[in-house]
């Protein structure tokens, strides 16, 4: 159980821990208080941290670094990582580049968040030799400042490579090689198993590193809780006090961490994170782009992964709704058997899906567009970016002579699960040049969904939204201009 920790030379022992402990625990338990707890739901940054891992493209292996929030990763997942913290970017009592820069630039006043930002600041750093303002926002998207105001920070960042000879002053890209040797002893291919005694329970922690281990597993033990990532059974844990009994990572599994992409199809593992398969998804589906930036903050997209996020089977979770608009399906796996399912026929009711006991997401499998096909969609929450959705929405238009051919639409937040609206098809492919296609839809979609009210939004609201996003598709399909998509786009 042992990882690499800031500037030590030596692997630290993460011990027998109990597997329900996030990273954020350990650290703070371990005197490593420069990491703050905020929200402690991966809203606010002030726990940011980053992981390093050895990547190895064309036979050459290196490190890259990505930041996470450590209240919604557990410790188990740092075995053979490297993790650095803000006490690990000094080299005596000079700054880091990252560090420097807050001061020189004024950005911090309480200085309670400064250590997330900073944290933020230092993945960029070693992730670029310059930046444009695009590549700071996405960087510091997880980040929250309630008193400093974020142009002195956006101005740190800029300045932070302002200065070539502050290279120097970064241990960790000094220092590359020495780090990459020693993750290279760490990483092993063999099984990590943990058992934690607490109270006369073992609470029981496993990290296989095949997929026939992880099948084995599930098919023997008929209690368990898979995890990819963790960040949506973490907060289970520390928000809703549950304590799982028995932990299964599927993170060093590698056939579940590869993207595949052959000439008629994507096939993604499920333990690929959001981050890793975008310039996939982007390259063959370029509207994703705007889409996935908002899905979530960057320290959520370089941890969470599309396996879990399906999985996890929320009402709002917002793949689901996009891959089934794609004509997605699923690769099941239970023991040595596989069946492929149709992503839309996964889902049962509120949190519940026909996965059976012992089975598994393998894959997610998504045919690439054609010629004829566009793919549109919409997200509408309070916050633009790592915010939760109230309605998402997915079309997908095949096309012949410069009309509608068909429709594939899904939604997410309209119902118990996320949902394709047939209804909605039919009617569209009849009806889309109807200037009053807002109203129209509005009864369509009350007829087929019941929208649930809460905390984001109430029934109404999702209803008369997703007809005026029906609206603001066909305008952009036809490609009107921009100020006539405005009025479709919020309600008040």
């Amino acid at each position: 159980m042992y990882f690499l920790l800031n500037q030590n030379s030596s692997p630290t022992d993460l011990g027998v821990i109990n597997p329900n402990t996030t990273v954020l625990e350990w650290l703070r338990n371990n005197q490593l208080v420069g990491t703050k707890e905020g929200c402690g739901s991966g809203d606010c940054g002030a726990c940011t941290a980053v992981i390093g891992e050895i990547i190895t493209k064309n036979k050459i292996s290196k490190i890259e670094y990505k930041s996470i929030n450590t209240c919604m990763a557990l410790a188990c997942g740092l075995v053979g990582k490297h993790l650095v913290t803000v006490e690990g970017l000094t080299e005596g009592d000079k700054l880091h580049p990252s560090q420097k820069a807050m001061v020189l630039e004024n950005g911090s006043q309480c200085g309670f968040c400064t250590p997330g930002f900073v944290m933020s600041l230092f993945a960029l750093y070693q992730n670029k030799n310059s930046v444009n303002l695009h590549q700071i926002n996405e960087a510091l998207s997880g980040n929250l400042c309630r008193c400093t105001g974020y142009k002195p920070i956006i101005a740190a960042a800029f300045s932070m490579f302002d200065d070539k000879s502050d290279e120097n002053l970064d241990y960790y890209k000094k220092n590359q090689q020495q780090i990459t040797d020693i993750l290279g002893k760490l990483n092993n291919p063999e099984h990590v198993s943990l058992s934690y005694k607490k109270n006369n329970k073992t609470i029981k922690f496993d990290a296989p590193s095949t997929i026939d281990e992880l099948s084995n597993i599930l098919i023997n033990n008929t209690s368990t809780n898979i995890i990819a990532a963790g960040t949506d059974l973490s907060l289970e844990i520390t928000q809703s006090m549950k304590e799982f009994s028995h932990i299964v990572s599927v993170n060093q599994v590698i056939e579940l961490k590869e993207v595949k992409e052959g000439a008629k199809e994507i096939e993604i593992g499920a333990a690929v994170s959001y981050e890793d398969a975008a310039s996939c998804l982007i390259n063959n589906w370029p509207d994703l782009g705007a889409f996935l930036q908002r899905f979530a903050s960057l320290p959520i997209k370089n941890w969470a992964t599309i396996g879990g996020n399906i999985a996890n089977a929320s009402p709002i979770g917002d793949m689901a709704p996009v891959l089934i608009a794609l004509d997605a399906k699923l690769k099941l796996r239970k023991g040595n058997d596989s069946r492929i399912i149709n992503l839309e026929d996964f889902f049962i009711t509120y949190k519940k899906t026909v996965i059976q006991q012992g089975e598994f997401i393998e894959s997610i499998i998504i045919p690439k567009p054609k010629d004829n096909q566009r793919l549109i969609t919409h997200k509408m929450s309070k916050r633009y970016e790592d915010d939760i959705s109230a309605v998402c929405m997915a079309i997908n238009i095949s096309s012949k002579n410069n009309k509608p051919e068909s429709f594939k639409i899904a939604f997410g937040g309209m119902s118990g699960i996320p949902q394709r609206s047939q209804k909605l098809e039919h009617f569209l492919l009849k009806n889309w040049q109807n200037e009053d296609i807002a109203s129209l839809a509005y009864k369509v979609l009350n007829e087929e969904f019941s929208p649930f009210t809460d905390v984001r939004a109430t029934s109404e609201y999702r209803l008369q939204v997703s007809a005026n996003l029906v609206k603001k598709t066909i305008l952009m399909y036809q490609d009107e201009p921009i100020e006539n998509l405005a009025e479709f786009s919020q309600l008040n």
